[in-house]
């Protein structure tokens, strides 16, 4: 087993090429998440091994562009704001070229159902119906759930339903050259319901409908932590992970139960932050080689 990390939420503000050599002798690890930002991806980050393969998240840019203009979105009602997210895909569609003719090959892309308020499931289907028709090559177009709205306080994302996306993607599976696939992250799941049994039952459901591609686990809190307020998506580690606050959701217990409810995944891994300042290097690489045991000790065997 190999792992993928989002490596960039836990990299130091100095001394990130000491940081990515280090993860370079990680053997659980084959390959980065790479974020993708409002206008563009960053390039290779130094030190980083070269044969490492790469999964470019649309989450960064998502977000931002969001705060920019609130009809922005794959699941856009208004057709300006869905064209402005299409061709936000296209730019990611050029970075994921940019990186095979740099000699790195990309497994995947991550997409999200926004905007928030007004997703609309036909109007992601549609969008993704016109991904899908670009060539991708050998890069899976994925999505990757991200909570849902609440009736009872505002979400931190407050995209598309679980079930919507597992309908419209079990859906573009019949007709899609490109066979496209969800994505369960962790925490993103339990901030929805605030219950921590959520992601399995997410993985479960997506496995039952044939569409589960992916498990990366990030924690979560339900109480204010140094990482942030309530419910914050702020990546929190596991509690097993030096360092992490007590009030973490994310433990072994859980990694475990959510790897058996999805069985082997093309893509398996996880992004969990680290304070900016505080931790050397070679602090933060062990808290990830931290990570990495934990998930790959989990699996069934």
């Amino acid at each position: 087993m190999s792992l993928i990390i989002g490596a960039y939420a836990a990299q130091p503000s100095e001394l990130r090429e000491q940081f990515y050599e280090g993860l370079g002798a990680l053997p659980s690890i084959r390959g980065l998440e790479l974020p993708f930002g409002p206008y563009g991806g960053g390039g290779w980050p130094a030190g980083a091994p070269r044969g490492w393969s790469a999964v470019v998240t649309s989450i960064p840019g998502t977000m931002q562009r969001l705060g920019g203009s609130p009809t922005f979105g794959l699941a856009s009602p208004d057709a300006a704001g869905r064209r402005e997210a299409l061709d936000f895909v296209a730019g990611i569609h050029a970075y994921v070229r940019s990186l095979e003719g740099e000699g790195h090959a990309v497994e995947a892309v991550e997409l999200h159902s926004a905007p928030y308020p007004g997703a609309s499931a036909p109007m992601f289907r549609e969008s993704l119906k016109e991904v899908l028709d670009w060539d991708w090559g050998s890069t899976r177009v994925l999505v990757e759930h991200c909570d849902a709205p609440r009736s009872d306080s505002r979400p931190e994302k407050g995209f598309l339903a679980f079930a919507e996306e597992v309908d419209v993607l079990h859906s573009l599976q019949l007709d899609a050259a490109v066979p496209a696939g969800l994505v369960v992250n962790w925490a993103r799941s339990v901030i929805e319901t605030r219950n921590p049994g959520t992601a399995a039952e997410h993985i479960a459901q997506a496995r039952a409908a044939g569409v589960l591609a992916g498990v990366m686990f990030s924690g979560c809190s339900s109480v204010e932590t140094e990482f942030g307020y309530p419910w914050i998506d702020a990546h929190l580690p596991p509690v097993e992970v030096d360092g992490t606050p007590q009030s973490s959701l994310l433990n072994r217990a859980e990694i475990q139960r959510c790897l058996a409810a999805a069985g082997p995944v093309p893509v398996l891994g996880f992004k969990i932050g680290l304070p900016p300042v505080g931790l050397t290097a070679s602090q933060r690489v062990d808290r990830l080689r931290q990570m990495c045991t934990l998930v790959e000790g989990n699996q069934p065997r």
